[in-house]
């Protein structure tokens, strides 16, 4: 059975990560200022989430939408602190090279991590669902084609399903931060 997560307890945890997070002293070296600052890009991803789908009405569509731009700073993030050279690290910062594909980073930390099965369920499997989300596929349309109008239609249940993906995110960021912090170092 999958975590649930509702909106009050997200909003909760999220608040609890930032007040833990708050004053700690970071890392200044190249790689870990690049990978910091896709975690607090991933963090913002993640309260924006939590602010659309708790406005009045909610702006669901919008919400689910940012789940893939948060899996992905979050994983640019965790590629940048484990996987990337020094070379990748500057031409990623300054925008060089054509970035590496979420296909190949999602392999290359997999065989960093030794986890065998992170490709498979998160490129494989997830990707294509958040992609679907972000770029008005059918997963986002199904959503508004009720039977008499055009207007959202998403079950508790699916909010449920966005919150207990977007979770483990700020989660990994928050853990990622600490271990970029200079007391993890010491």
């Amino acid at each position: 059975m999958e975590p649930t997560v509702t909106l009050d307890e997200a909003q909760e945890e999220a608040n609890q990560i930032a007040q833990s997070l708050h004053g700690m002293e970071l890392r200044g070296d190249p790689r870990s200022r690049v990978a910091l600052a896709c975690f607090a890009i991933a963090q913002q991803h993640h309260a924006a989430i939590l602010i659309l789908l708790a406005n009045k009405p909610p702006l669901q569509a919008t919400a689910f939408a940012l789940l893939r731009p948060l899996m992905e700073a979050a994983l640019r993030g965790e590629w940048i602190s484990h996987c990337a050279t020094d070379e990748q690290v500057k031409s990623f910062a300054m925008g060089g090279k054509k970035q590496l594909d979420m296909s190949s980073l999602i392999g290359a930390l997999g065989k960093k991590l030794n986890d065998p099965k992170a490709h498979d369920v998160l490129y494989q499997k997830t990707w294509p669902v958040v992609s679907a989300y972000t770029h008005t596929y059918e997963h986002q349309v199904q959503h508004w084609l009720s039977i008499d109008e055009v207007s959202p239609t998403y079950t508790p249940e699916q909010l449920t399903w966005l919150l207990s993906n977007a979770s483990p995110c700020l989660k990994l960021c928050a853990a990622s931060i600490r271990r970029l912090s200079v007391e993890a170092r010491e």
